[in-house]
């Protein structure tokens, strides 16, 4: 796992951990052999490190007590050969640590995997928390056409690289909040900003390059 920064493990501590879902690790690796995975480190690393955090009045975790000492199973779901599991009502941690989300629409029940660790998704939390005037006007989107150029066209802006992964790419200046992720092999960025004119300009900017659509 990678290391947190201090502003994501001062988060942390602020959303204080419930002992109740504390449990001995090692007995955490031997329930976990009733399940049909290859890897345990990046689960049980989960488990020491985030489970029982009450994240917007939902507790984060894989496993209860009750259940591992009665020996029940936890539903598992199967994607792209990885086994994953649910960790709150709308993400499920696969074996390898990566972060995924549901696609319910269409009758479709496809994953996608949206962020390389937790420790991503904490990072994001735990800045969106401090700098929340970014959100001062609603958000818009567009697919990017060429991820390497774009990236190379926020070199005035400053990245990220806590909050951001191969699925993440985030950058700041004063005043617009630049969010990039890949889905399915395809970009797309969510522009977010304290100025309506600032944010204007460099969408045009953008599309004058042909950066996005």
């Amino acid at each position: 796992m990678k290391q947190l920064s201090e502003r994501a493990l001062r988060f942390v501590e602020k959303l204080g951990k419930s002992q109740d879902f504390e449990i001995d690790l090692e007995i955490v690796e031997k329930h976990l052999r009733l399940y049909d995975i290859q890897s345990y480190p990046e689960i049980i690393s989960f488990q020491k490190n985030f489970s029982g955090l009450n994240l917007q009045n939902i507790v984060i975790h894989i496993f209860t007590s009750k259940q591992i000492k009665e020996n029940k199973g936890v539903n598992t779901y199967h994607w792209k050969g990885q086994t994953l599991f649910s960790i709150n009502d709308s993400l499920y941690i696969a074996e390898n640590g990566e972060i995924a989300v549901r696609d319910c629409g269409c009758d479709s029940y496809d994953f996608y995997f949206y962020y390389e660790s937790f420790a991503t998704f904490i990072e994001q939390q735990a800045f969106f928390e401090k700098h929340r005037y970014y959100k001062k006007l609603p958000s818009i989107f567009y697919e990017i056409q060429n991820i390497e150029e774009f990236s190379k066209s926020m070199s005035g802006y400053d990245f990220l690289k806590e909050c951001s992964d191969k699925y993440n790419l985030i950058w700041r200046n004063g005043v617009n909040l630049v969010h990039a992720t890949n889905s399915s092999d395809i970009w797309s960025v969510v522009f977010d900003s304290i100025s309506e004119q600032n944010r204007y300009d460099l969408v045009n900017k953008l599309k004058e390059k042909h950066l996005i659509s």
